[in-house]
């Protein structure tokens, strides 16, 4: 689990004091937090206008125009760069939300907590929590918002288990005290708990608008951004269409083929079918080319002639009929050279950003 690998990482002296139980879970801090030039000073530098009617919505922009100014301790195992993400959420109870900024590429991000301070600023918090699938395996790292707006919530799984350790946290100053856990079904976790819509760092209509970037589970997609207002940023792709169910028989028929590797024509396979075909530049093995592509590739359920079952990704089947887009980075769209199903398809990937739209 990621909670073990991390538990000595905290910044400049190793894991906390065993008598505290102070963010145990993500004991990884943002490195240089005293003496950041992030905006903490009393006073606005000549090329940041004083605070002015929404303050707090002037901070966060602050934030999102600066994430490198809040730079985080390399024992978080996230690999700096990428677009990062951002959520507005309510954590605190105390009326002005809080600004969430998933930083980083690659298999986590490590989760920094924007709180405004007494001086009118924006304050960051030392601890992170994460999201993302540590180690590109099974593991599973959520954060969830608490419906009455106390606190949040990390949430430790596996792709192949409902089975979940929900953890809460609360914030205290600048760190993130946990102040109880709990084992859950993230498929059925209870009211308490709200999915947290991840917005593109590009997009800022959230912000301006002053809209919580949450909603209740099954409503919100677990890593998504906010609505129909998701939108590519600068090295990004966007795809638009419906989630469909296709069989293997149905996808190989147009081609004039049979299936390619033995799979049961009777396969499944879960698709966001595109609402039209789009040209798209990807790598494939060294070469970089670009194909028309009618959907992208989500999950999987083939059947076998041994009479084995092998499922990816199954959890997109509960999408299917719904509208949906999707935004990926340039450099992780990838033509496979295998003859895997579906045949020469780009695969979603866990980093992308997603948003059901109807």
């Amino acid at each position: 689990m990621v909670g073990a690998a991390l538990l000595a990482a905290g910044c400049g002296g190793g894991a906390p004091d065993a008598a505290q139980d102070t963010a145990r879970f993500t004991s990884m801090q943002a490195a240089g937090s005293e003496t950041s030039s992030a905006p903490q000073a009393t006073e606005p530098s000549a090329d940041r206008p004083a605070d002015t009617g929404a303050a707090w919505k002037r901070e966060y922009e602050w934030v999102l125009e600066h994430p490198d100014d809040y730079p985080v301790n390399s024992a978080a195992q996230y690999t700096p760069g990428g677009a990062s993400k951002y959520a507005i959420v309510e954590a605190t109870g105390g009326g002005t939300p809080e600004l969430l900024l998933a930083v980083g590429q690659g298999h986590t991000n490590p989760v920094i907590v924007f709180t405004i301070g007494t001086d009118g600023k924006a304050v960051a918090t030392t601890d992170v929590l994460i999201i993302g699938t540590p180690g590109d395996g099974a593991a599973r790292e959520t954060v969830w918002a608490a419906e009455d707006g106390n606190g949040l919530y990390q949430i430790s799984g596996s792709s192949r288990s409902s089975q979940a350790l929900s953890r809460h946290f609360v914030l205290d100053g600048t760190s993130l005290s946990k102040t109880g856990e709990r084992d859950i079904n993230k498929d059925a976790p209870g009211s308490e708990y709200l999915g947290i819509d991840w917005v593109d760092i590009y997009n800022r209509q959230p912000l301006t608008e002053g809209t919580l970037t949450v909603a209740p589970l099954g409503a919100a997609a677990g890593t998504a951004g906010a609505g129909s207002s998701l939108t590519a940023g600068p090295g990004q792709v966007q795809f638009t269409g419906t989630v469909v169910r296709k069989t293997g028989a149905e996808l190989m028929a147009p081609l004039g083929r049979g299936m390619p590797s033995g799979e049961s024509p009777d396969s499944e396979y879960f698709l966001l079918w595109l609402d039209s075909p789009m040209q798209v530049t990807g790598r494939k093995n060294v070469e970089t080319l670009t194909r028309e592509v009618e959907y992208i590739a989500l999950g999987s359920r083939e059947y076998w002639a041994n009479g084995k079952t092998h499922e990816r990704h199954p959890e997109w089947e509960a999408y299917v009929g719904k509208r949906m887009v999707f935004v990926k980075d340039q450099n992780t769209i990838y033509f496979p050279s295998d003859t895997s199903m579906p045949l020469g398809a780009v695969w979603a990937g866990d980093d992308d950003t997603y948003a059901v739209l109807d």
